[in-house]
């Protein structure tokens, strides 16, 4: 049975909670509420198709430069887990996205990390030989010299719509 957007946003939450990301949780759960909401009215936003680990989240400690990956994040950026949940440089996430949206993704962070606030990005990454289309958001905070400090985020896997 398909899930609802609800219930996908629910389950980043939950995933979220679990490494103690609790504003990403918060947020999670506040957008589950308001799909929720809209499914109550039958106005449903379809969920995109969420299978096995290809929904990940992210903590990137951005002053030492450090991306804490989740196993299903890890899966998405075709890197291995253990050394993605000990912490790599956005860098080397950054590899796996396709040649034709690297400059996108980069801008899009560099911008989010220049002003702090909701970064926002659809885009392709190649892992285990395959192309993959994935929706990322995440939020930036800065420090209070407007330096960004942290930037944790959630990842999904939308469908291929060539099948």
């Amino acid at each position: 049975m398909a899930k609802t957007l609800s219930e996908v946003l629910s389950e980043i939450a939950k995933r979220a909670a679990s490494f103690n990301e609790t504003v990403l949780a918060y947020l999670c759960e506040m957008a589950a509420m308001e799909a929720q909401g809209m499914e109550a009215k039958g106005k449903a936003v379809p969920a995109p198709r969420v299978e096995g680990n290809a929904v990940g989240i992210w903590d990137w400690d951005v002053s030492s430069d450090r991306n804490h990956l989740d196993p299903g994040c890890a899966e998405l950026f075709g890197v291995n887990a253990k050394t993605a949940q000990a912490g790599m440089p956005i860098d080397a996430y950054l590899r796996a996205v396709h040649p034709d949206d690297i400059q996108l993704v980069r801008n899009a962070i560099l911008a989010t990390v220049k002003d702090g606030g909701v970064f926002e990005a659809q885009y392709r990454v190649i892992s285990s030989g395959r192309i993959r289309r994935v929706f990322a958001k995440g939020f930036c905070t800065l420090d209070s010299s407007r330096r960004a400090e942290r930037f944790p985020g959630a990842i999904i896997e939308l469908p291929d719509l060539m099948n």
